[in-house]
């Protein structure tokens, strides 16, 4: 494995406010308080006892225990012995109530949900969100392609990509709609296509994301054409005869819903530049909490704001736009649960050490939290399918050669292990990584260490049980674009 180095090898606390002297002197007794565990023979681990004094808040979000979401105990005995380990499992149930939810955002002049597809593109998932009325955001036209395959039509279809592909002008024939991300698209969407409709995004220079590495927004991010450009954007228009009926922005995932409304109001600024647009895309990025203690952000209220605001523009102007969202994490995240198994348990004996719990995934099947240092709930089953009565506290690890394969990481700091509260479990029982619809799946590292994709199931609605929508990868599945090669 390649050696990290960690910020701290303790969980993350938050410090106190309190003197530092009376700090330092409570540290002191919580080691005396350590030792003399110890010398009784009860050694119990109360090595964070030693760590600088946390919150009241911190203190409670780090004993919660976390509880399985729209799987049952027996589910996932049931699960495991059926499919094996690691499995994806999807909720029919939750992903129609998510859809349901934001087709009801509010809206004053007519509403389109585009599934940002590029949260998990499986075409069960497709299928479904179809069905529910939602068309696609897609982010490669390798994304558009796989879009009509599972029965999208072309026109259903919004293309907003860092690369425009060589085939963009076959996609626009079959009717997807390009939103230009940059001067350069935008000129080689006019050279294919003058006279055409064609969508722009911005970049308005402000941006807002759960870490910095989903904020897509303001003077630090590559993604939409930057605001104080428009004199560029309306020349290239002017010169291929272009008609602008779409402006687009999108400022992060995890975006503050404040910053999103902001947003929202400097991008009716840029529809008053062109005349000809009848939509405002405004993204997706909403806020989602996957753990116990984190908020989530209400459509249902952030969206009313905003509706206001389409009010006003067409009351000023006489134009009443059209809106488009693209959820993509609001729809998936809590809408599937991984299935996992206890495959090794270590304990490193000292007063810096921990009990990890080795899975058989990691990285492979959930990199968000390696990547960000995002918290997905834990939640122990039994290997009788059923919830231990004991606790522990352990560092969670995938099967990966690689130290950072973590699944328990500090929150937003991936480079800090931090201890999580759970049931007591020991090798071969269980741990659901619940909150492991979005982003997971479809942004693994996949074939690292040649492990093979996790296959997936659907719960269905009607209580029918589970249906398979992606096989286990074999080896000679993986193998299969190698070429034979004579060394």
């Amino acid at each position: 494995s390649r050696p990290r180095v960690l910020a701290s090898s303790r969980p993350r606390v938050v410090a106190s406010s309190r003197p530092r002297a009376m700090a330092a002197a409570e540290r002191a007794r919580a080691k005396t308080r350590d030792r003399a565990t110890r010398a009784t023979g009860r050694w119990t681990r109360e090595r964070t006892a030693t760590a600088p004094r946390a919150s009241r808040g911190a203190r409670a979000r780090a004993s919660a225990v976390e509880t399985l979401r729209f799987l049952t105990p027996e589910d996932v005995r049931d699960v495991a012995e059926t499919h094996g380990t690691p499995t994806y499992v999807y909720d029919r149930a939750t992903l129609d109530a998510q859809a349901a939810r934001a087709r009801a955002f509010p809206n004053a002049y007519g509403l389109t949900v585009r599934y940002a597809m590029k949260a998990s593109p499986n075409a069960a998932i497709l299928k479904t969100f179809k069905k529910a009325g939602l068309h696609v955001d897609a982010s490669s036209g390798y994304e558009c392609e796989r879009a009509m395959k599972a029965g999208f039509e072309g026109g259903e279809i919004s293309l907003s990509t860092q690369e425009l592909p060589s085939f963009f002008e076959d996609l626009v024939r079959r009717g997807v709609k390009v939103n230009a991300c940059s001067l350069d698209q935008l000129e080689r969407f006019g050279r294919a296509f003058p006279g055409g409709e064609v969508g722009v995004r911005f970049n308005p220079g402000l941006g807002s994301g759960g870490t910095g590495k989903t904020n897509v927004g303001g003077p630090s991010s590559s993604f939409g054409i930057w605001f104080e450009s428009l004199p560029r954007v309306k020349e290239i228009v002017e010169q291929y005869d272009l008609k602008v009926v779409r402006v687009h922005t999108h400022i992060g995932s995890g975006s503050d819903p404040a910053v999103w409304q902001k947003v929202s109001g400097m991008s009716l600024d840029l529809c008053r530049e062109f005349p000809s647009v009848d939509t405002l895309n405004l993204g997706g990025g909403y806020k989602v909490g996957r753990m116990s203690y984190e908020k989530s952000t209400d459509l249902a209220v952030v969206g009313v704001p905003v509706k206001e605001a389409f009010e006003a523009f067409a009351k000023e102007t006489g134009r009443k736009l059209k809106l488009e969202i693209e959820p993509g994490t609001f729809l998936l995240a809590n809408s599937c649960a991984v299935v996992t198994s206890v495959q090794d348990k270590v304990v490193t004996g000292t007063a810096e050490g921990h009990t990890f719990l080795k899975l058989d995934m990691g990285m492979t099947e959930v990199l968000r939290p390696s990547l960000y240092g995002s918290q997905h709930p834990l939640v122990s089953v039994s290997k009788a399918g059923e919830l231990p009565a004991a606790q522990a506290d352990y560092v969670v690890v995938g099967h990966c050669c690689e130290s950072g394969d973590l699944l328990t990481p500090a929150p937003d700091e991936p480079e800090t292990i931090s201890e999580r509260r759970m049931g007591e479990v020991n090798i071969g029982d269980y741990v659901v990584i619940e909150g492991s619809g979005a982003y997971c799946a479809g942004m693994s590292s996949k074939n690292y260490n040649s492990f093979p994709e996790a296959p997936e199931v659907m719960r269905l609605a009607d209580g029918a049980g589970f249906a398979v929508i992606r096989r286990k990868q074999t080896l000679e599945q993986i193998l299969a674009n190698e070429v034979d090669f004579t060394a």
